[in-house]
C-alpha cells in the first residue's frame, strides 16, 4: 500500500510487516528498519530530515535518516493517509475522523478538524488551505492556520482519492465516477467529468492535462 519516498541517497518505504524500511540506493542494501507496531500503509514523507509516517496503530512517527524515533503521536484509529509537510506544520489524517496539524519538530497538537467520517485521503496544501477527501462523500477545505472550515463540497459517494491543487483549482476523484475541479478559494464547481466507474486513486496534472484512473 505504501509507496516509496527517494531522498538522501536512500528509498524509504513502509510494509505489512510492520516496518519503515531505508534501502541504500548505491548498493541495493537495506540500512535500516524502523518497527511501526502495525501495518505501515502510509507513504513517507521527507523535510526536515526527518521521516514521517503513520501506521495502523494509530500511532505517527518521526524517525531520523538513522533510524532512530523522534517522537510518536497517538491518534485514536489507525494512519492510512499519508502526511505533508509545510514550514514546522504536518498535516495527516487517520481512521478516527480527524484532520491533524501537528508540530513536525516536536508532533504537538496545533489543531484538529473533525471530518464526518474516517478517510484514507491523503491531504494537499494550497497557499493558505488544506484539502482532503472523506468517507462521508465530502471534499473539506480547511484553513491551515486556523484549523477552521473554508468550505466542503458533496459528492454522491465516498472519497478515498487524494485531492491535487493546481494553480487555483483542486482535481479529486470520487467513488461516484465523478471526476471533480473545485475552485480553492469558494469549493465551487467548476466542472465535472463522469468517469463510467469508481476513482479511488489521484490524478496528477502535467501540461494543464489531468490524468487519472478509473
Amino acid at each position: 500500500h505504501s509507496s516509496p519516498r527517494i531522498a538522501e541517497g536512500h528509498v524509504f518505504i513502509g510494509s505489512d510487516d510492520h516496518d519503515l524500511h531505508a534501502v541504500n540506493v548505491t548498493t541495493n542494501r537495506a540500512s535500516w528498519r524502523f518497527d511501526g507496531g502495525d501495518r505501515v500503509r502510509s507513504t513517507p514523507f521527507v523535510a526536515n530530515d526527518m521521516v514521517y509516517f503513520g501506521a495502523d496503530s494509530g500511532d505517527f512517527f518521526a524517525v531520523d535518516f538513522r533510524g532512530s524515533m523522534k517522537w510518536r503521536f497517538q491518534a485514536k484509529r489507525g494512519i492510512v493517509s499519508s502526511a505533508i509537510v509545510a514550514g514546522q506544520s504536518l498535516y495527516f489524517a487517520s481512521m478516527d475522523g480527524m484532520l491533524y496539524c501537528l508540530d513536525a519538530r516536536n508532533g504537538w497538537v496545533i489543531w484538529r478538524f473533525r471530518l464526518g467520517k474516517a478517510t484514507v485521503s491523503s491531504p494537499a496544501l494550497s497557499e493558505s488551505h488544506v484539502i482532503i477527501g472523506a468517507a462521508d462523500g465530502f471534499i473539506y477545505c480547511v484553513e491551515s492556520q486556523s484549523g477552521k472550515e473554508a468550505w466542503r463540497f458533496r459528492t454522491d459517494h465516498q472519497v478515498s482519492s487524494s485531492p491535487v491543487v493546481y494553480r487555483d483549482s483542486v482535481y479529486c476523484g470520487s467513488v461516484d465516477g465523478g471526476l471533480y475541479c473545485l475552485e480553492v478559494r469558494t469549493g465551487r464547481q467548476r466542472w465535472k467529468f463522469d468517469a463510467k466507474g469508481p476513482i479511488t486513486g489521484s490524478p496528477v496534472v502535467f501540461d494543464d492535462i489531468v490524468y487519472v484512473g478509473s
